[in-house]
Formats: structure tokens, C-alpha cells, sequence
């Protein structure tokens, strides 16, 4: 028999029921290859849970009953012992002294993930817990210390039997001194490329509610196709520019390991999956769309032929933890584009720093639209692009910074058919 050396992640929608973890089993079976199993927190749990820390005595007891209610039904629908239900409700009693966020959040993923192991455990399949927060280390700033993971899951894998499936959680972690930490929302995918990287994996599959990544949004686009084979530069475009299936970190230790990442369905793995590795096929890929975007313009004659107006620029911007997608110059201004949900520009103050020495222009309700693919800086590809987009009006081209995507930010208004037009014509016509 083969070694195990897969790492599996299940997110929320693959663990919201009874039926939904049958399938989980019924993954693991059918894979031998897979040494970890990462769970996330069951559906909205974490919602609810972020929920209980900014609320009132009387909306605790509601909400902790809900989360309550959720576990147990599951438990129940399958068949677990009495023994976990009594795990279950006293790991949520804990909520009602709880003080610290970080350990409220960790609840969900102690708690399906042990629901989870119970229900394995119950098939005969050899398996054992390990809690995330022992290997998981990270800083006081919820930043992960890569060698310290690699050197403790040396340690805890090495003392596991070979044939045992191992389940662990997603999004938590520890500092040295024992302190739960987060990585962030979503972030279960990145703690599952942490451990592919720390044990040495082969693979990583990421199993979701959909097939794989598809060239645009099947709610926008019904032409929609799913991609089998994308470059990790490709995909890394994609999560920046909006598409939400994968954590843009989670890349970063599959990169540096070179594990391959395969984005599959838990409910119908028979529909196919996307294979992310290292490509660099020409071709162009997927669109993808991030809405409520804003256009920042900075102007000024001083930035005529002087040194150092950018770097105070971005300084400023640095201070007010302001997070730039697209940037473009010209000899006397600076534009940018800035996720208008973060809402920056309330600041007063912000906004009167930077009017102490240029002009400033905002512009609302804008699409940042991205045509995703592998050596796009090809000759002709932007005239292609220009030429499809026709009379709509473009406030902004970024093309040439990477080789893997071009950024085109239009009106709202206009977004959807431009991004319609443009998958059309440079994928479902190839």
C-alpha cells in the first residue's frame, strides 16, 4: 500500500449535514492517498459565532441555542454516541464565560471536526484528532511561523500510525505560549497548504460545492466552462481579482513546495475538478469581476520631473492601511483603485493630508474587470480586448505588470455585458 500523502480540506458546505459528511466518508474511502483531513466550521457557524461577540445577554442565549441546535441535530442525524452530544454542549457552554474572540471563533472547527472524527471513527476507519493549535504557530499577529509548523508536524506525524487518517482543523492557531490565534476568514484553505508544505505533500484537494474553477461566474455567464488545468500564477490572478473559491494565500505554500492544488465537488467529485500546477501554455483562461470598486486620482504639476512624490504617496497610503488593486502614472498624476466597501475616504483627516499638496478626484460605483490567462503581453492581445469592449467607456488599463492578467475598470453600469462580450469572444469562440 502506498504512503499517504494527500492533504484533503472540506469547507463549510461540505460539512452543513449529515448527508454532506456521508460523502466526506465516502471521499476517504475512495482515496487512499489521503494523510490530512482540514475542516472547516459547519455553514454559517462562524457567522454566528462573530455574531455572539458583539452581542446583547439576550441575543447570546439565542444565538448559542441556535449553534447548539445545529451540532446536536447533526450529531443525532448520524447516529453519533451520547458521549459526543455531551462534548458537543459543553464545548458550547464555554461560550457563555468566553472573553476572548480568537477562542469564541475556534469553536466552530473544534466542534465539527470532532463530529466528524467521531463519525470516521464509527465506520471502522482508523483515524485520530489533532488539535490545530499545536502545530498551527503563529505570531501575536496571527502570522504563521512557517519553520516552527514544518518542525512540529515532523514531530506529531512521524508518531502516527501510517495507515490513520488524520483530522485536524482550519483558520486556527496558537502563538508559542498557547494563546488561540485565527488566520482570517476563509483562511482553512491556507492552513490546509501549510500543512501540505509542512509534511511534504503530494497533493492538496480543496473540496467545495462546485466542480472546479469555471472561465466566469455560471450566474453571470450560462456558457461558462470549467477550466481543468490552471497555472498557480493564473489562479493567483483569479483570487485577487475576485473569484472566491480558493484564499489567495493558500497559494503561496503550494508555490514555494510545488504541490500541485485540485478544486473539486464533495456532492459530485464525477463532474470533473481543476488541476492548478505550474503552466505556461499561452492561452486566456477565465474573466472575473470585482464590483464596488473606486478610482482614486492624485494629480499635481509638482510630480513634474521631482524625485519622491510617489513614495509619499504610498506612505500615507501605507499609514492608513489602505490596500491598492490597480495602479497607473502619468507625468502629473497618480491614479488608483481601492475596494470601496473599506470606505477610506470618510477619513476626513486622510483626505486632508493628501490635499496638503495635490488635487483629488474619487470616482464611485466602477467594475474592475480581469481577463485571466498565461502570457497575455503577447502582441495583439489588448487591441483583441479594446476591439470587443467596443464604445464603452474605459476609465482604467493596467496590462504589462503581469504576464497573467489584464485589469480593464468600467462603469457598473456597463460591467456585466462588457464581461459577457469579452468571455464570448476570447473563450467560448477559441
Amino acid at each position: 500500500m502506498k504512503p499517504r500523502k494527500s492533504i484533503a480540506k472540506f469547507g463549510g458546505t461540505s460539512v452543513k449535514n449529515a448527508y454532506a459528511i456521508n460523502k466526506i466518508v465516502e471521499i476517504l474511502v475512495n482515496n487512499s492517498s489521503i494523510r490530512f483531513v482540514v475542516i472547516s466550521a459547519i455553514g454559517d457557524i462562524t457567522d454566528k459565532l462573530i455574531e455572539l461577540c458583539c452581542s446583547s445577554t439576550e441575543q447570546k442565549e439565542r444565538i448559542i441555542s441556535e449553534i447548539k441546535d445545529i451540532h446536536l441535530k447533526i450529531a443525532q442525524d448520524l447516529m453519533l454516541p451520547q458521549e459526543v452530544c455531551i462534548n458537543i454542549k459543553d464545548n458550547i457552554s464555554q461560550l457563555y464565560s468566553e472573553s476572548s474572540t480568537n477562542r469564541i471563533l475556534a469553536i466552530g472547527e473544534l466542534l465539527s471536526s470532532a463530529i466528524i472524527h467521531a463519525f470516521i471513527y464509527q465506520q471502522n476507519i482508523p483515524v485520530t484528532l489533532l488539535d490545530a493549535r499545536e502545530f498551527i504557530i503563529t505570531d501575536e499577529n496571527c502570522v504563521p511561523k512557517i519553520l516552527e509548523i514544518k518542525r512540529l508536524l515532523s514531530e506529531k506525524v512521524n508518531n502516527i500510525p501510517q495507515d490513520h487518517i488524520i483530522i485536524t482543523q482550519g483558520f486556527i492557531g496558537a502563538t508559542q505560549d498557547g494563546e488561540t490565534t485565527t488566520l482570517g476568514r476563509g483562511c482553512s484553505d491556507y492552513s490546509a497548504a501549510l500543512i501540505a508544505e509542512g509534511i511534504e505533500a503530494d497533493k492538496l484537494y480543496i473540496y467545495t460545492d462546485v466542480p472546479g474553477i469555471f472561465t466566469m461566474d455560471p450566474n453571470v455567464v450560462e456558457n461558462a466552462q470549467l477550466i481543468s488545468n490552471l497555472s498557480f500564477q493564473e489562479m493567483a490572478e483569479m483570487a485577487n481579482f475576485g473569484a472566491k473559491i480558493l484564499h489567495p494565500a493558500t497559494l503561496a505554500p503550494c508555490i514555494r513546495a510545488s504541490i500541485p492544488v485540485i478544486i473539486t465537488s464533495t456532492f459530485n467529485p464525477e463532474k470533473g475538478s481543476t488541476y492548478i500546477a505550474d503552466d505556461d501554455t499561452p492561452l486566456v483562461r477565465a474573466i472575473t469581476m470585482r464590483n464596488s470598486q473606486m478610482l482614486v486620482t492624485i494629480k499635481s504639476l509638482k510630480m513634474l520631473n521631482a524625485s519622491g512624490f510617489l513614495s509619499n504617496i504610498f506612505s500615507i497610503l501605507a499609514k492608513y492601511k489602505i490596500s491598492v488593486d490597480l495602479i497607473t502614472t502619468s507625468e502629473v498624476s497618480v491614479a488608483l483603485t481601492i475596494d470601496q466597501s473599506s470606505n477610506v475616504f470618510a477619513n476626513k483627516e486622510l483626505v486632508q493630508v493628501l490635499e496638503n499638496f495635490a488635487d483629488i478626484t474619487i470616482e464611485y460605483g466602477l467594475t474592475l474587470i480581469a481577463v485571466i490567462g498565461v502570457k497575455l503581453i503577447a502582441p495583439g492581445i489588448v487591441h483583441k480586448i479594446l476591439s470587443k469592449i467596443g464604445d464603452s467607456f474605459v476609465h482604467v488599463i493596467c496590462y504589462g505588470a503581469s504576464s497573467s492578467s489584464i485589469g480593464i475598470l468600467v462603469h457598473d453600469r456597463n460591467a456585466y455585458e462588457i464581461a459577457k462580450v469579452l468571455h464570448k469572444e476570447l473563450i467560448e469562440k477559441k
